[in-house]
């Protein structure tokens, strides 16, 4: 299979951490791997297949630049992903993702859960304010149970050509969901609330750079 990766990057901060990456998209033994960086500066880092060097007003775009490309390319390749310069996709990532995505039913997609590892133990980064599975949403499909998690920004996605497919039917790939004017009025709730010491209340409202995942999850007409 044929797998597209597409990774952004800003600044040389943390350019150890996109080499680590690179390296293990590289090393898949069961996937044709090409590599695409949008980045703000020039890259030299071995495995990379293209490095587009983005010139932009406002850089919190500059994932939104991922899209575009996997867009680009959406018949050229299986499977697709979207990730940032410091996470790091196994192999396995794309296998379980494969794996379910054919016992789930079309409307249903499955997301990730990001983890950082240190001497002190194992960090849900993505597990914290108010963010919550939602434990009324268990279902059970081929003899797995899955259930909703409330935090669909996760920094990435994988999708398969039929997942990118279906969510292209949905929403513009290459452009941003306009919140409705509700949202905006809830995200300023949500904001004194936070500040008094209450729980905030869907529904919540991501950044710019955060939406380049979550409008996938969120409008692509699959619930993850």
């Amino acid at each position: 299979m044929k797998l597209l990766a597409v990774l952004v990057n800003f600044g040389d901060e943390q350019l150890n951490y996109l080499e680590e990456v690179v390296k293990e998209l590289k090393s898949f033994k069961r996937y044709q791997v090409t590599v695409i960086v949008q980045s703000n500066i020039p890259l030299d880092i071995e495995g990379i297949d293209l490095v587009n060097v983005v010139k932009l007003n406002n850089y919190q775009l500059l994932p939104l630049t991922c899209r575009a490309e996997i867009w680009k390319r959406k018949d050229d390749f299986d499977v697709f992903i979207y990730g940032e310069n410091d996470h790091l996709f196994l192999e396995s990532h794309v296998d379980k993702h494969i794996e379910y995505s054919k016992i789930l039913p079309e409307n249903r997609i499955t997301g990730l859960i990001q983890i950082e590892k240190s001497t002190e133990g194992v960090f849900y980064v993505g597990y914290h304010s108010h963010f919550e599975w939602d434990f009324n949403s268990v279902e059970t499909h081929g003899g797995k149970q899955f259930a909703y998690f409330n935090n669909t920004h996760q920094a990435t996605f994988i999708l398969t050509k039929k997942q990118l497919e279906r969510v292209g039917k949905n929403i513009n790939f290459n452009a941003l969901i306009r919140y409705k004017p509700s949202y905006l009025l809830n995200n300023l709730v949500n904001s004194l609330r936070k500040k008094v010491g209450k729980p905030i209340k869907e529904p919540f409202r991501y950044s710019l750079k955060c939406k380049v995942n979550t409008d996938v999850y969120d409008f692509g007409g699959m619930k993850n």
